[in-house]
């Protein structure tokens, strides 16, 4: 079922949740946006060109996060209780809702569950804004997605003039938006020959047919020693990125806790091991390490591209470096294997 909410009763719909909830949305912080907690005199950033600078992932996996107390009376690690309050993150874009759901494949698998992650997501609810007009920079579409892709998320909503339309997906979302009028279904239409139009207005970026192949074809050709010359190593494109999960661990002995913290492939120490080995050991690994996860490892770990098309790396590199530009040339690239 679709609901129609006015825009003049937002606010009120956002008061009436923070009772239950703690409410996060997208809020202007100097010449961008950034999820912030909501309070009275907030004004929200639902209309900006492209998604907020740093992306939702920190609300599941914080940039730094602490794991284990020592006690040093006891002598003894101590678990951190995991009790997230419950909490909305609202105009989650559909590439940051699937960016999460991508990383459930990390961090709560039949294999492995981590309890920190786990406990964040079981208290989050999401509620996307769809992308009436996507930026240049964006190429969702091109990943499998869209504007207005649904999965990982409680509902979406569509700005259509005065009104949001709300599309749930999950019971909780229906219970959020229960109460508001439903749609007509001319009204439905209306939305998804909207969504359609703006779905189709997307060029496709690159060709994904046999790009893991081409990848993987290509590991040891001279292209990531050029491409790489302009890279600053400065690891920008991962931690924007809302699919990285690459951490360190580490024991802060004056703090007496053990605390995970983002770390990146783009940094010469990642990989560096004990012996002094580095088996990425210039920025031309790295890069190729970058692409290649993304590109070719995601789909053997999950059957699926890695990346969700949010275009954050390429709107905030420093030196202009575009990731759709790389694909396209890997492409081109002739076969480098030789045939036996």
């Amino acid at each position: 079922m679709m609901h129609i909410l006015n825009k003049k009763k937002l606010n009120q719909i956002l008061t009436g949740w923070s009772t239950k909830y703690d409410i996060y949305a997208p809020q202007k912080v100097e010449d961008y946006s950034q999820f912030l907690p909501l309070g009275t005199a907030d004004e929200l950033a639902l209309n900006e060109p492209h998604n907020t600078r740093f992306p939702p992932k920190s609300f599941f996996l914080p940039q730094s996060e602490t794991l284990l107390k020592y006690d040093h009376r006891l002598k003894q690690l101590k678990e951190v209780v995991i009790t997230p309050k419950p909490r909305i993150i609202f105009g989650i874009r559909p590439c940051d809702a699937y960016a999460v759901k991508l990383l459930d494949t990390v961090f709560d698998t039949a294999e492995y569950t981590d309890p920190y992650w786990k406990a964040k997501r079981n208290a989050t609810l999401l509620i996307g804004m769809g992308c009436n007009d996507p930026c240049q920079t964006c190429f969702c579409t091109t990943v499998g997605h869209g504007p207005f892709n649904h999965d990982g998320l409680d509902a979406l909503l569509t700005e259509c003039q005065d009104n949001y339309f709300i599309e749930t997906f999950t019971e909780k979302g229906n219970k959020l938006f229960s109460d508001l009028p439903a749609a007509t279904k001319d009204q439905q239409r209306q939305v998804q020959e909207m969504q359609k139009k703006a779905a189709k207005s997307m060029q496709p970026a690159f060709d994904t047919t046999n790009l893991k192949q081409n990848l993987n074809q290509s590991f040891d050709s001279k292209y990531w020693a050029a491409i790489s010359e302009s890279c600053l190593g400065c690891g920008i494109c991962t931690f924007l990125c809302p699919t990285c999960f690459c951490f360190d661990i580490v024991d802060e002995v004056q703090r007496n806790e053990r605390i995970r913290n983002w770390d990146t492939c783009m940094f010469r120490i990642y990989s560096l091991e004990a012996s002094g080995h580095n088996p990425r050991p210039t920025r031309k690994e790295r890069t190729r390490q970058r692409i290649m996860h993304k590109y070719s490892y995601w789909i053997d770990h999950a059957g699926e591209i890695g990346c969700t098309g949010c275009g954050r790396c390429i709107r905030n590199c420093p030196v202009g470096l575009d990731i759709r530009a790389m694909l396209r040339a890997v492409n081109t690239f002739e076969s480098e294997t030789v045939n036996a």
